[in-house]
């Protein structure tokens, strides 16, 4: 069995943050093919300073290469491919992740691309590595003599079935350079967000055991490299079962488990019967110092349209049980989606502005501007106001081109003329505006710190007055700064 390169490739815009990080996708897959005797090796393009020498020199030892594909990665990956086919022509290259599983056939047209593995890819991977006929292969979409085929859905993946993650697969300098250790218990959601990719491919919720967790920690806490390093329970909803949620909390404490971490959880679970005051207390003691929340909107009619299920009341309690039990909550906001009126956006700033009071250890994330998954309602909504995708990976590529995130808010015909800039401003006043200076000048943004200072300045007097009007010195600053 031929070797099978697992790549990362490197985004558009290189960003500090990722060299701190490493890929959960590829780490799981490789952890996964390694546990059925495949050889295999992770090239992250993202983090590896000698990415490109280290592909040239394993790729003609290789018989495939397996993308992880964002739609931000969508350019160097095709870019990479052609390196792959230029010096291995026999190499398959196979595309999954995001992007090609949205994209599947636009994705396969390339002459570029042999497979795409559609959705949870680790199986897929390991039979086309096993030599399974292709047209045998779930979750596989190829080309055969000009024509394009797509196989049956690929079932999705039990997590107390598969291995734990092996650390010594990834790359050490990754390791090394670590500042947040992921741990992935469960993979999906239950819940219906209209704007989630669980939501829209289905991706139910589905578990690893509390005992399968309580040893991955384990483990975790046994290597040196992560040793003082926080941990981040990476999954979608971690307190889905609430039995098992406490039979893990329970497990940390009794075990000597207890680990400084972190996760997300929803707004309406901190209430009586799931996590109450008890249960917080007992967070806090296994080492729990963050809980992220997606509030999303401070309009109730928005997150009626998200099918959020939660209100703004709920955000606010949210808040003040964690801030009581010396949690930092952590809140993820968004903006310009299809039909929402600037008095709406203004009721999501609103909203910052009371969690903000509330405490200056909140944190806030955005608001970003929306940015539509195919597939879902509010996607229709976008095409019906005139919004035209690309139709192939060079125009995703172009169209991403030198843009930090998912495509440009100039772009979204969905969003009037009018709020353009408010949508595309906003995230950047409540981040140097909404905080006190101390904490804006501590942001990652690199400036020089005069030019940074006076920015701040600008934004803390537009949050005060609530005027987001003409937002020159941020177009401005846009091309003095990087993230």
């Amino acid at each position: 069995m031929n070797k099978i390169l697992l790549i990362n490739p490197p985004f558009n815009i290189a960003k500090a943050v990722y060299d701190t990080s490493l890929s959960v996708g590829l780490l799981s897959m490789a952890s996964y093919l390694k546990s059925k005797g495949v050889p295999m090796e992770i090239l992250d393009g993202a983090r590896q300073p000698n990415f490109l020498e280290r592909l040239k020199t394993e790729v003609p030892k290789s018989g495939a290469a397996a993308f992880s594909v964002m739609t931000m990665q969508v350019g160097q990956a095709l870019e990479i491919s052609k390196i792959i086919r230029e010096l291995n022509p026999e190499c398959k290259i196979i595309w999954g992740g995001p992007h090609p599983t949205f994209f599947p056939e636009q994705t396969i047209k390339s002459g570029l691309i042999d497979i795409v593995a559609v959705g949870e890819g680790e199986e897929t991977i390991l039979e086309i590595a096993s030599g399974k006929k292709i047209s045998e292969v779930a979750g596989a979409v190829y080309k055969e003599r000009g024509r394009i085929f797509s196989n049956k859905a690929r079932a999705l993946h039990d997590p107390a079935q598969m291995p734990l993650f092996d650390w010594e697969l990834v790359p050490r300098e990754i390791l090394e350079r670590l500042t947040l250790i992921p741990s992935l218990t469960s993979r999906g959601c239950p819940h219906r967000c209209s704007f989630c990719i669980n939501a829209i491919l289905k991706n139910s919720w589905r578990p690893r055991t509390a005992q399968q967790v309580l040893e991955d920690l384990r483990i975790i806490k046994s290597k040196p490299y992560f040793a003082g390093k926080p941990l981040r329970f990476w999954d979608e909803n971690f307190f889905v079962d609430m039995a098992r949620a406490r039979a893990i909390i329970d497990g940390m404490i009794k075990n000597d488990l207890v680990i400084p971490w972190e996760t997300t959880v929803r707004a309406n679970y901190i209430r009586e019967g799931m996590i109450d005051d008890d249960f917080m207390a007992k967070l806090k003691k296994s080492g729990c110092y963050l809980l992220s929340f997606g509030a999303e909107s401070g309009c109730p009619r928005l997150l009626k349209k998200m099918k959020k299920d939660i209100n703004p009341e709920d955000v606010i309690i949210s808040a003040k049980a964690a801030l009581r039990h010396g949690i930092i909550p952590q809140y993820s906001f968004m903006i310009g989606l299809p039909g929402e009126a600037r008095s709406e956006m203004m009721e999501t700033l609103n909203l910052i502005d009371k969690l903000i009071k509330l405490s200056p250890k909140i944190q806030i994330l955005g608001p970003q501007a929306f940015r539509p998954y195919p597939g879902s309602e509010l996607y229709d909504e976008c095409v019906a106001s005139g919004w035209k995708e690309p139709q192939s990976l060079e125009e995703w590529a172009e169209l991403s081109r030198n843009e930090i995130n998912y495509l440009s808010v100039e772009n979204f015909p969905w969003v009037k003329k009018e709020d353009k800039d408010f949508v595309e401003s906003t995230e950047a006043f409540v981040r140097f505006g909404a905080h006190g200076i101390k904490s804006a000048l501590g942001s990652s943004v690199k400036a020089q710190k005069l030019l940074k200072l006076g920015f701040i300045l600008i934004c803390q007097l537009r949050w005060k007055l609530k005027f987001f009007a003409w937002p020159v010195e941020y177009k401005l600053a846009k091309k003095f700064v990087s993230q």
